[in-house]
């Protein structure tokens, strides 16, 4: 008898759908209702995290991507996933991998960010668009030359470069300048018929505007890039003291135990605790170089802190001292 369900049951499961697959990223399952979709660092074109939520009367995409191509996926996996369509988009920052999926959920949903990110979104597309037309292609030239030569690690981490140039590349012919229809300031709480969430403002952090979705009965937050896992975060846009404090309250918070990052998989408060490490130390190595009056260069070349010489993204590194030390000596 037992022989004969467990051939019943597989074959029921031979028959059952396949879940949702894109080549851009991988759909995991945070919570009923509530879905992280993870870029694939293999050529993929997402390049960022996004997330998809079912709120019962409406979905909702925070993050649509990097490319069209990757959000028409991200759109097609949402409606399958939740039996609606998408008729929210949420934008945590401008920067343009968190946002150029936006054109492909338009006019069948709202796009919501900050005012100041809408803002700035209109002033640095056209220059970003402008600049990547003329070096995209050089860029991901150099990188595949790289590849040639190199191997581990290293080789794994240029695969996903080639693919973030490569997906500019390709998507910059199609590209719309589509920015949100729905601004707020602070906070913002969207009500659904089967949960609801808040949208929270944090000045001056990965830029000055960024926003976090807060899931509090699922105890999930997606954080956008104001959290990375085993990636050195940009901190150039930002303010690396105020950042740090936005990620203790989060980290802080009882209600709070799942944490999309922008880049990398979904992190605990272990991992929000060594990203906030991460801020206090490259200030803390900033800050002594310049008190034993180093110059910006002598501080600049300093070995990576051993606790992150293995993430990814390590050539952000030498760019984040010397936007600290231009920053800390002000």
């Amino acid at each position: 008898m037992q022989k004969l369900l467990f051939l019943l049951l597989a074959t029921l499961a031979s028959f059952a759908p396949a879940p949702p697959a894109s080549k851009h990223f991988k759909i995991e399952q945070l919570a009923p209702g509530v879905w992280a979709a993870i870029q694939n660092d293999n050529y993929g074109h997402a390049i960022c995290n996004a997330g998809i939520i079912d709120m019962g009367d409406k979905t909702v995409v925070f993050d649509p991507f990097m490319t069209p191509e990757a959000a028409r996926d991200l759109k097609k996996i949402a409606e399958q996933l939740t039996g609606r369509k998408v008729t929210l988009v949420i934008n945590s920052h401008y920067h343009n991998d968190h946002i150029r999926g936006n054109q492909v959920f338009v006019p069948q949903a709202s796009i919501i960010s900050t005012e100041w990110t809408r803002n700035e979104m209109l002033i640095s597309e056209k220059e970003e668009q402008e600049w990547e037309k003329k070096n995209a292609a050089l860029r991901a030239t150099a990188e595949r030359k790289k590849l040639a030569t190199a191997s581990g690690p290293e080789k794994q981490e240029l695969i996903m470069w080639i693919g973030y140039y490569e997906g500019i590349q390709q998507s910059l012919p199609e590209l719309k300048i589509t920015v949100p229809d729905l601004t707020f300031s602070d906070s913002l709480w969207i009500h659904g018929s089967k949960r609801n969430i808040q949208l929270v403002e944090c000045r001056k952090g990965h830029t000055y505007s960024d926003v976090v979705m807060l899931l509090p009965k699922d105890g999930i937050a997606f954080m956008g890039d104001l959290f990375f896992v085993n990636r050195h975060p940009w901190l150039g846009d930002g303010d690396a003291a105020s950042w740090q404090q936005h990620i203790h309250n989060f980290r802080q918070d009882t209600l709070l135990n799942k944490y999309v990052p922008g880049h990398g998989p979904v992190g605990s408060k272990a991992e929000m605790q060594l990203m906030e490490n991460y801020l206090s130390d490259v200030q803390t190595l900033v800050q002594k170089g310049i008190e034993q009056h180093l110059p910006d260069s002598v501080i600049r070349q300093q070995p990576i802190p051993f606790s992150y010489r293995q993430w990814w993204y390590g050539r952000f590194y030498k760019p984040n001292i010397q936007f600290l030390c231009e920053q800390l000596r002000k």
